[in-house]
Formats: structure tokens, sequence, C-alpha cells
């Protein structure tokens, strides 16, 4: 494994994980989650108490996003980084999104933007992940 690249990656695609998630949730969902009822979601001060918690989660789900890829398909470049955002993006969508919607109370068109939202979020980490953490070019001598 190549640490260096892998360190960069994961930094790389948490940024922008934590970036497009604030911009998702913060701006793009906004006015749908205003529609919540009462008691759905954390008030402000209470999220802001619990925002260490989310962090921690992204760091978590992208440094095992970027393990996977430079385990396994670090040899397919940006197109198997966008292969893998896929899988995990449909993973989280029947695996979390349909759950949460069986088991709590959200409209189904709030489950609907976050799984749209999360299969976007992880085709372009896949992107980034795999930019970075690409095969090397194989180097030729110039009397080849």
């Amino acid at each position: 494994m190549n640490w260096k690249k892998f360190f960069i990656a994961f930094i790389a695609a948490w940024v922008f994980v934590f970036v497009f998630g604030g911009f998702f949730h913060e701006v793009l969902l906004k006015d749908a989650y205003a529609q919540l009822p009462s008691g759905l979601q954390r008030s402000p001060e209470d999220f802001k108490s619990h925002f260490g918690w989310l962090v921690a989660g992204q760091v978590i789900f992208v440094f095992i996003f970027v393990w996977i890829y430079a385990s396994a398909f670090s040899a397919g470049g940006v197109g198997s980084g966008i292969k893998l955002g896929i899988m995990l993006a449909i993973m989280g969508i029947g695996g979390h999104a349909f759950i949460t919607y069986a088991a709590q109370p959200f409209p189904g068109k709030l489950i609907t933007y976050w799984s749209i939202g999360a299969l976007v979020e992880m085709v372009i980490a896949g992107a980034i992940v795999g930019a970075i953490y690409k095969p090397a070019a194989p180097v030729t001598s110039p009397m080849s």
C-alpha cells in the first residue's frame, strides 16, 4: 500500500465529503428539514454539542472507503473509484436509507433526496480517490 497516496487521498476525500455534506444538508435541504415535525431532529444547540460525532463518522467512513479502494480497486484509477463509490452508495441507500424510512417517520421525499445526494457524493469521492491513488505510469527507458 502506498501510504503517501493513501493519506493524500484520505484528506482530499474527507474535505470533499465534509464540504459537500455541509452544503447538501445546510443549504440544499434546509427547507426540507424545516418542514419536519418537531422533535424528529436535534435542535441546533444539541447538534453542535454532537458535531464531533458527525466528524468522527465521516473520518471513519472515508478512511474505510480509501482503504477498500487501495486494497482492491487501485489498479483501475478514476473509473474504479467511481465504481466503488456507486457500490457503497447503493449499499448505503439499501442498508441505511430504506431501513431509516421503515423505522423512523422521515418523509419519503427526504429519503429520496438523501439517496440521490449519497450517490452524487460517493461518485465524486470515488473519482477524487481514484485520481490521487491511481496506478503509477509504467516507466519506459529511452532505449525502448
